[in-house]
């Protein structure tokens, strides 16, 4: 993990779930992210083909077929560099590569994007703007996204999102697995 429990729980002002069913699989800090949607006005998108129990608190659920997960990630990056919503500052000063992911993503429209992954691309430009508006955002995945054969692509392209919004070294930020052991997470 990039960020503590406690700052993802205090200082996240919204928060992206991937293949996580947090409240189950987690409930301490399921627990802790609607007490941050109640208490603080979070923001939750759900990004899961299942409606699982987090559904009832996001803004937004992404219900994309499996194993479309790099599609919807490069749909919501491409959205945030074609509307200028990304964060060219911290682009700029603290990452590289910049101008080839957005080459690739560049194919990745909302359209295209909803044609691989089924989400309508209206949700696809509404996550993405709710994203790049409630700053800091904390990234929460679990093995629903690193138990496929594109696992390793999954966790890289979450990483590249984090950036392009700037919520990288940032409390309430991060890109943050959530692992199904105790010991496992807290060496994460």
């Amino acid at each position: 993990m990039t960020n503590s429990i406690q700052d993802i729980a205090e200082d996240a002002q919204s928060y992206f779930i991937i293949g996580s069913n947090t409240t189950e699989n987690h409930p301490v800090i399921g627990m802790r992210i609607r007490q941050a949607v109640k208490q603080r006005g979070a923001k939750i998108i759900v990004a899961d083909p299942r409606r699982i129990p987090i559904t009832e608190y996001a803004t937004l659920h992404l219900k994309h077929l499996p194993g479309t997960d790099v599609a919807l990630l490069n749909g919501l990056m491409h959205v945030l560099i074609a509307e200028d919503l990304y964060d060219k500052d911290f682009v700029a000063e603290r990452t590289e590569g910049f101008e080839d992911l957005k080459a690739m993503v560049d194919c990745y429209t909302p359209e295209v994007a909803e044609e691989i992954t089924g989400v309508p691309a209206a949700d696809i430009r509404e996550a993405a703007r709710i994203m790049a508006a409630t700053r800091p955002g904390s990234l929460l995945y679990a093995m629903g996204i690193t138990q496929h054969t594109s696992g390793h692509q999954n966790v890289l392209s979450c990483a590249n999102l984090q950036m392009l919004l700037g919520n990288m070294g940032v409390a309430g930020g991060g890109v943050n697995p959530l692992r199904g052991q105790n010991n496992v997470q807290g060496a994460c």
